[in-house]
């Protein structure tokens, strides 16, 4: 009789850590984090030639991410990100061609940021390595907002009229997302969650280039395509 009332105790206190174990492990649908990083322009958006027309004149810059996600399924998770990259401006092709082709005249860069923000919707795949790291391809779409700088290169002769500029512009257009993000729980309440993405968007500016006394007015699509490295910090509920 004791035997059987030992078993059933060992038998219900077994259910019971092992429906706590489980309601811990699924308790975390949510989750919202934070990220940085470094964010690296690819193709026209780098490009720093005069004569490509797109030319982004973009340098390696820093994101930071507020992202969060839901669990609507085993693996599927649904996905927002507010992003904001920056970039710093590269002339330095175009001054020294500038000053090769105008002897005697020095150039000077004074020209803006780019600003991207994004705003992304969209659907991770959660794959479990272990019991607490995970990985998850991810794709995202959504608005964008772009601040494109003013570039600005300026002979340091006050007399030479031969100078560079191209005016910015705000404008909006359809941004994307896709990569993988990796996941490491740190406690039943936070994880690191490192990402690898592509981001990128179409846009068209409206601008005016005016090079010496020559002013022309034109379209140009910098095609905005970068590689997205960051670390995050997030918080499961």
């Amino acid at each position: 009789m004791n035997f059987n009332k030992t078993s059933f105790l060992l038998v219900s206190l077994l259910v019971i850590v092992t429906s706590l174990v489980a309601q811990d492990q699924n308790d975390s649908k949510y989750y919202i984090g934070i990220s940085a990083g470094s964010s690296f322009p690819l193709g026209d958006f780098k490009d720093v030639s005069e004569n490509n027309a797109n030319s982004g004149f973009a340098e390696t810059g820093a994101k930071f991410d507020i992202y969060g996600g839901y669990r609507f399924q085993e693996k599927l998770i649904l996905t927002g990100t507010i992003r904001l990259q920056r970039y710093s401006t590269d002339t330095n092709d175009l001054i020294n061609s500038l000053e090769i082709n105008n002897p005697g005249i020095n150039f000077t860069n004074d020209s803006d940021n780019w600003n991207v923000l994004y705003l992304l919707a969209g659907l991770a795949y959660q794959i479990d390595i272990s019991k607490k790291f995970a990985v998850s391809p991810r794709i995202g779409i959504g608005p964008m907002i772009v601040n494109s700088p003013d570039i600005f290169v300026t002979a340091t002769n006050g007399s030479s009229t031969v100078n560079y500029q191209r005016d910015g512009d705000a404008v909006t257009g359809f941004g994307y997302e896709i990569g993988i993000g990796l996941k490491r729980d740190l406690g039943k309440h936070f994880a690191l969650m490192p990402t690898f993405t592509f981001t990128g968007g179409f846009i068209t500016i409206e601008s005016a280039t005016r090079i010496g006394g020559v002013i022309v007015y034109s379209e140009y699509q910098p095609n905005i395509i970068t590689f997205n490295l960051g670390l995050s910090l997030a918080y499961k509920f």
